[in-house]
């Protein structure tokens, strides 16, 4: 009798969370291309539904895009021609709660969650040299390469909120609302190595992924619940 009591329990628990599992740290609600989920030796193909968990690492081609929700309602799409890895995402209401991100190739858009409400020096993100830290935000994070419009080298672009842009060798820059931070992949003689942009870069360019971000970040705007 016991045993039965404690299935049904279990099953109304999975009911409830939403089929997650205690690894899982989001889901995918929009998959776009051939996106290939790294989990350890497996690889894994992206689709709606998909349960991504700490540590699998994010890989799209040249005309593929990803949409992922996380636990705490934060949310992030990872752009044609790049790599992210998941680094980790703690989510228990507790000061200890955290979110690493690392952009490994090519760029992200992230608007920030319930873990940046209250512990955002706990939520990262890094691209090479750079570590970016949030402050109520809804950013772009790129690594640019040879050959493209812009510049090759890291860039912060903030759609809105603020965030701190740091390298590891010292330099700090609070980056502003439709501002870019960048880091010059080959800085000339004497050029400053943190940088503030005030021209858009031209990369940003807006999709149909954009736009479901908008709508699940605007309550007022019908879109996926």
């Amino acid at each position: 009798m016991m045993r039965w009591i404690g299935s049904v329990f279990f099953a109304a628990l999975l009911a409830f969370s939403g089929d997650l599992f205690a690894g899982d740290i989001g889901t995918v609600l929009k998959a776009k291309g051939n996106v290939d989920i790294q989990r350890g030796s497996e690889t894994l193909k992206a689709k709606k539904k998909f349960k991504v968990q700490a540590g699998d690492k994010i890989v799209t081609g040249s005309k593929d895009q990803v949409f992922i929700r996380m636990i705490d309602k934060s949310k992030m799409i990872i752009r044609p021609n790049s790599e992210v890895l998941l680094k980790d995402l703690v989510y228990e209401k507790k000061s200890t709660d955290k979110q690493e991100t690392s952009i490994l190739k090519g760029g992200i858009r992230a608007v920030s969650g319930e873990i940046a409400k209250k512990n955002r020096d706990n939520v990262k993100f890094s691209a090479g040299t750079a570590t970016i830290g949030i402050r109520g935000t809804d950013i772009e994070v790129a690594m640019i390469g040879d050959g493209q419009e812009d510049r090759a080298g890291i860039y912060n672009y903030v759609h809105d909120g603020q965030t701190e842009m740091k390298l590891e060798t010292g330099q700090t820059a609070m980056i502003e609302k439709e501002k870019s931070g960048f880091t010059p992949k080959d800085p000339k003689p004497g050029e400053p190595l943190l940088q503030i942009l005030d021209d858009r870069p031209a990369f940003l360019r807006s999709s149909g992924f954009d736009t479901l971000m908008r709508q699940l970040t605007n309550p007022r705007v019908p879109g996926i619940r």
